[in-house]
């Protein structure tokens, strides 16, 4: 064995017909980031409304009486308190979205969730009967949606819910489950999609 072929089979390389190809182990899919700034952006906005509430509040001419020159020292430490909340809500809004994903392996589906107590549920592509795309209009917009799976052995379910691309992720269980029944359920498909009209 040469130093290049034993280089290629440590990187997972095989040539096929002279084309290289990447043997993966594993592929990771988390929910869409979309999602991640939409509550980002939520925390922001009720940071921002919490904020005016309590300066509506302290502007108020009976409390400012009240308060009087202290006034600006009692909003510091609001305003740290404010930031700290946010910056707090803010970090446990990412962790949560670094730690739940699912994993497609050559033989299963694995959901992992949790940080601190860790849940996973395996379903073994033996037991996986159908493949289904559901995707809205903002799913097409914004490249977004869940893909169904039906495990036949446990009679339920098993949805990969709004993930990122899952047209993707429906075309590899495709190749990695051949006799799965497929569909797909997509909002306005054939309007967003032009149709080859071929005579």
């Amino acid at each position: 064995m040469t130093s290049l072929e034993y280089k290629e089979k440590m990187l997972g390389v095989v040539h096929v017909d002279k084309e290289k190809k990447i043997i993966v182990s594993h592929v990771t899919i988390r929910q869409s980031i979309f999602f991640l700034h939409l509550r980002l952006v939520a925390i922001e906005i009720i940071a921002a409304i919490g904020l005016i509430v309590f300066l509506s509040l302290v502007l108020e001419p009976s409390v400012k009486e009240r308060l009087g020159d202290n006034s600006i020292l009692f909003n510091i430490p609001f305003f740290l308190m404010l930031v700290t909340v946010k910056l707090t809500v803010m970090i446990c809004v990412i962790i949560q979205w670094l730690n739940e994903y699912y994993e497609i392996t050559t033989g299963e589906v694995i959901y992992k969730k949790g940080f601190f107590f860790k849940k996973e549920e395996r379903h073994i592509f033996e037991h996986i009967g159908s493949v289904k795309l559901e995707q809205g209009i903002l799913g097409r917009l914004f490249n977004f949606g869940t893909l169904k799976l039906f495990n036949w052995t446990k009679e339920k379910y098993v949805y990969l819910y709004l993930i990122h691309n899952p047209m993707k992720y429906q075309k590899i269980l495709e190749e990695l489950l051949p006799d799965v029944d497929k569909s797909e359920q997509v909002f306005r498909k054939h309007i967003l999609e032009p149709e080859n009209d071929s005579i």
